[in-house]
């Protein structure tokens, strides 16, 4: 840990941070809480404020406040550490490197962000020498200055060079410009990768440049789109396009719209308060309902009213139910197919308050596309209506509101809810294998299985055992057989534990630490003593039992020690 972190550590409390945005309860010495990281009904999230770590055991993710925030903010080392020093009213000036040259930013994240910065103020200034980008903007997208300057819509003008000139000028070189996605190499010479399009930088929640996505000008010029590739500081999955502009109207509102593409959002702009967000050149995954979630959970959709924003609705929708959000979803009018017919209207504000007034449970409004789409008097096309209705619903990670659904479609097809009940348990068994099946291998995938050696030897840690151990008999007996078998075993982890805790590794201390937390979870919630003494008895012996036969196969240990172990074990 560096002198920065400690400094954070020791002047912040773990258990204020997390509890701004994890409703904590006193867990003993410790608090719990549900995961903010996974869906649970169970709490599984342990904050020490001794030890100030935290540790949630249904994702495996844990540490001190630096590694939390980072988490839960989806930030980088040094944005969480702003973030805290701002909560906290921290001076951390004297840690922090003002130098404004390249060669200081020694991190890559920070270097990236240096450049795509120092990138941003050049494809301003490239806007303002260009009259025939301004006037796209203006003529051909009808975009307002004001919206120009709010989204930081610029250019990157028609050379191969000058991008490069001027970020050479910064004191970067030619592969820091490729890591950036600014630059291409060719045979042995690089050139811009952005040339004649209109540039839209995307920013992190907290207003870091951490990619660009560029549009042509030119109807002729290919691709349409040009995007940086995925970097350090930005991963495709877990950034929203709009969302540092909207997330203040997102939570005075209660309410946000996810949309197809970044001129959705932009065009949508023009017409309300931004509240509006949308992907970045991906798909919509769980990464990105986990970070709307922490905004809000009235979430609406509104995708294109064509095949293709259909099925992308359906996709969407199923990720949104495994982590228990239920959208609603914005039909637009007939006549219109996306967000720019609307903007372009003059009627935009009736229309648009239409769709909002309009917006119906996305399972329902689903349900009314596939009526349109199937011929209900056909029992093949009925059923094809109720295979995907059901793969919507095997989605649903709550008993509760699967069987609302199960309701709401047996009312609409006039179907007894006991039949379409039995028809949806056959549709599991059958079709409806891969849905479950994919959940199953999320939540296997996210569970988190420490090594069971480290969980034994966390409970002897800090005499852990002594606190849940009132028998002071089985106490003594176990713990100095431990002992005993650690100091035959130099190279064990259960011999650092107790003879040399110098040479414990900050990974291994920090383990310990988390398990200890899991301890004292699963230990809290046991009634009664004898069930905690039952429950550390049963394991801890099955792992003395285990360190006894490794002693016993060292030939270099003497009989009459062996012998002794032999007769302690049988004492406890």
């Amino acid at each position: 840990m560096n002198k920065l972190s400690e400094f954070i550590v020791e002047n912040v409390d773990i258990v204020d941070i997390i509890s701004r945005r994890v409703q904590l309860k006193r867990a003993g010495s410790n608090f719990s809480g549900l995961s903010p990281f996974q869906q649970e009904k169970t709490p599984s999230f342990m904050v020490s404020p001794q030890k100030q770590i935290f540790k949630d055991f249904s994702s495996g993710i844990g540490g001190n406040v630096i590694t939390f925030v980072m988490e839960y903010e989806k930030v980088d080392y040094m944005d969480a550490i702003k973030l805290i020093a701002d909560e906290q009213r921290l001076d951390i000036s004297e840690f922090i490197n003002r130098s404004d040259k390249a060669k200081d930013y020694a991190d890559d994240r920070e270097k990236l962000k240096r450049i795509h910065k120092l990138t941003q103020e050049f494809f301003v200034d490239s806007l303002k020498k260009s009259n025939k980008a301004m006037d796209y903007l203006h003529q051909n997208r009808k975009l307002s200055d004001d919206i120009i300057s709010l989204f930081w819509i610029w250019y990157a003008p028609d050379s191969s060079y000058s991008l490069i000139q001027y970020l050479r000028s910064k004191g970067f070189n030619e592969q820091d410009l490729v890591q950036a996605s600014l630059a291409k190499k060719w045979q042995t010479d690089y050139f811009s990768f952005f040339r004649n399009r209109i540039t839209f930088p995307i920013f992190d929640t907290r207003n870091n440049i951490v990619w660009f996505s560029a549009r042509v000008i030119d109807p002729q010029d290919q691709p349409k789109y040009l995007n940086s590739s995925e970097q350090s500081i930005f991963e495709k999955s877990k950034i929203l396009y709009g969302l540092n502009f909207a997330k203040n109207n997102v939570k005075m509102l209660d309410m946000i719209v996810l949309v197809e593409w970044q001129m959705d959002v932009i065009w949508l702009a023009r017409l309300w308060a931004p509240i509006w967000v949308a992907t970045c050149g991906t798909a919509v995954t769980q990464q990105h309902f986990k970070l709307l979630k922490r905004y809000t959970e009235n979430v609406y959709i509104l995708f294109d009213n064509d095949d293709a924003g259909k099925n992308a609705t359906v996709r969407a929708l199923k990720i949104a139910y495994r982590e228990n959000i239920f959208p609603k979803m914005i039909i637009l009018p007939d006549g219109y197919k996306d967000t720019d017919d609307i903007a372009n209207d003059p009627n935009w504000k009736e229309i648009f308050d239409w769709c909002i007034k309009n917006a119906k449970d996305a399972f329902l409004q689903i349900y009314e596309l596939l009526k349109q789409k199937y011929d209900l008097t056909s029992p093949i096309d009925k059923q094809k209506l109720f295979n995907e209705m059901f793969g919507l619903i095997a989605c649903v990670d709550n008993y509760t509101i699967q069987e609302h659904y199960k309701q709401l479609l047996a009312e609409k097809v006039w179907l007894p809810y006991e039949i379409l009940a039995v028809q949806f348990k056959k549709y599991l068994k059958t079709d409806g294998k891969f849905e479950v099946a994919k959940r199953e291998r999320a939540e296997q995938k996210a569970s988190w299985q420490p090594d069971r050696e480290m969980i034994f030897v966390s409970l002897f840690r800090d005499d852990l055992f002594a606190k849940y151990i009132s028998d002071p008999n089985l106490y003594t007996n176990m713990l100095e057989f431990a002992k005993n078998v650690a100091q035959i075993l130099p190279w064990d982890l259960l011999y650092k534990v107790f003879f040399g805790r110098d040479s414990l590794e900050s990974t291994e201390k920090l383990q310990l630490d988390e398990l200890q937390l899991r301890w004292e979870k699963e230990l809290t919630a046991l009634s009664g003593d004898e069930k905690r003494i039952h429950l550390i008895k049963k394991f801890v012996l099955e792992h003395l039992q285990a360190k006894l036969k490794l002693v016993l196969k060292q030939q270099t240990i003497s009989t009459e020690t062996k012998q002794k172990l032999l007769v302690d074990m049988k004492k406890i």
